[in-house]
């Protein structure tokens, strides 16, 4: 019956992360450890292995849909991959507790800054890349591609208020272009966590990507029909609950 829900599960994480832009691994990671009692290796492990289906079904629908920019969701996906490889080695050898505080108060920060910056300038659906504006953004991937490898967290949650407010890009190409960066890290992270845990959980992600599958196409469409301020009132109110969930699970 666990199992079974697991459709129910992946539907509902899948179409939430896809349509908001979070990385699934947040939701998914404490649902694995606390209801379906598997040690964090595994459960981070699979959980990635689980988002792999979701973001490819997601990056599919955006890429279809027009709203990625995959020259800049290569480029950040390159800029993250160092700290993915390293996060993804180091997880069974650090204290998951401290930085799941850290991670908790940073989704809290974010949510506020997101809130008072400032929401009046102009969005764009393209632009022009070019070293400059892509330097106004790499050092997140940078940094935070660590903790997607550590924890099976998303990157998207910090970069896409760079790429809104920074790149002026509207919310669903930032979505979307940090669903498709997402996607190529998810299967290299996941590669490394299934070779360093010795039990990978094949029922569980057979049933979950059932769900995950259908979600993505669902969140991907959810972004376009709704709109902007909508999409950013969501991810502020969802970047608060996780910030609030992580702080309460570290303590």
């Amino acid at each position: 019956m666990l199992e079974v829900a697991l459709i129910f599960f992946g539907v509902i994480i899948s179409t939430i992360s896809i349509a908001i832009g979070i990385g699934g691994g947040i939701l998914w990671t404490p649902l694995l450890i606390l209801v379906y009692n598997l040690s964090p290796a595994e459960a981070i492990a699979t959980s990635l292995s689980i988002q792999i289906v979701g973001l490819g079904s997601g990056t599919f629908a955006y890429m279809k849909a027009k709203l990625i920019h995959i020259r800049l969701s290569i480029l950040l996906s390159l800029v993250a991959l160092p700290g993915v490889i390293l996060g993804s080695y180091m997880t069974i050898s650090l204290a998951e507790d401290t930085i799941q505080m850290i991670l908790g108060i940073m989704a809290m920060v974010l949510a506020i800054l997101f809130v008072v910056s400032n929401n009046d300038a102009e969005s764009r659906t393209s632009f022009k890349l070019n070293a400059k504006k892509f330097r106004k953004v790499a050092a997140i991937p940078g940094f935070f591609g660590f903790l997607m490898g550590f924890l099976s967290v998303g990157i998207s949650e910090w970069l896409i208020p760079a790429l809104r407010h920074k790149l002026k890009l509207d919310m669903p190409h930032a979505i979307g272009t940090s669903i498709g960066m997402m996607f190529i890290l998810a299967v290299v992270s996941s590669t490394i966590h299934l070779n360093l845990s010795g039990n990978f959980q094949g029922n569980i992600f057979l049933f979950a990507s059932i769900g995950t599958l259908i979600g993505g196409q669902i969140g991907s469409r959810i972004s376009q029909r709704i709109n902007d301020d909508l999409l950013k009132q969501s991810f502020i109110y969802l970047m608060t609950l996780i910030g609030i969930h992580l702080i309460f699970q570290a303590i």
